[in-house]
């Protein structure tokens, strides 16, 4: 009796096992094919991933906010937010990150802060103006109320960008390798654009 429940659980064990490594395989031939595919058309796929994954996070924000409950989904909104991410975000933090590598080198003391602080203070304020502008315009949004939406949310979303993504992107540049950066990026961006959604 107690030998056939070693045996059950040691076949659980093993099953479970190789659950883990098929996961484990699955996870290492994703990251070994979006390597691939950064090292042939870098621009483009983080382009691509940066929309799908902003895209994800509106939908999200729809979801759960107080202003999806009526079940209807603002798909113009999801569109508005991939486009802008996959054709702006995404090719700019590629070459964001390519310039602070070169304008701060990794051998300088201190150079994470120092690249923080460029993307934090020189980066952040303009994208942020930008990206809720040109989305209210995606949206359909006259001019005048594109701006008045951006007066109405700006500092208050540009304050809990500091807050959330200084610690993040001291993070990135500090212990994630370069060709990484964006795909982290995007992956904070899924909570973040859930806030920008829901902000809007």
């Amino acid at each position: 009796m107690s030998q056939g429940r070693e045996k059950h659980q040691s076949g659980g064990d093993r099953s479970r096992s190789r659950q883990r490594d098929d996961e484990d395989s699955a996870l290492t031939k994703a990251l070994t094919v979006y390597r691939f595919a950064l090292r042939t058309n870098p621009v483009l796929v983080k382009g691509l991933t940066s929309g799908i994954i902003s895209a994800l996070g509106n939908f999200s924000a729809q979801i759960v906010s107080p202003q999806g409950a009526n079940g209807k989904i603002a798909w113009r909104s999801i569109f508005a937010f991939g486009a802008f991410n996959a054709v702006v975000t995404g090719p700019m933090t590629h070459y964001l990150y390519k310039f602070i590598e070169t304008a701060v080198p990794r051998q300088v003391k201190y150079a994470s802060l120092y690249r923080v602080a460029i993307d934090r203070l020189m980066f952040a304020p303009p994208y942020l103006l930008v990206f809720f502008f040109a989305v209210a315009l995606m949206e359909g949004m006259s001019v005048s109320a594109a701006l008045q939406r951006v007066r109405a949310v700006y500092w208050t979303a540009l304050k809990m960008n500091w807050k959330v993504w200084t610690v993040a992107q001291y993070v990135n540049f500090s212990y994630v390798p370069s060709h990484y950066r964006v795909l982290f990026a995007n992956f904070i961006s899924f909570l973040w654009n859930i806030y920008l959604a829901y902000r809007r």
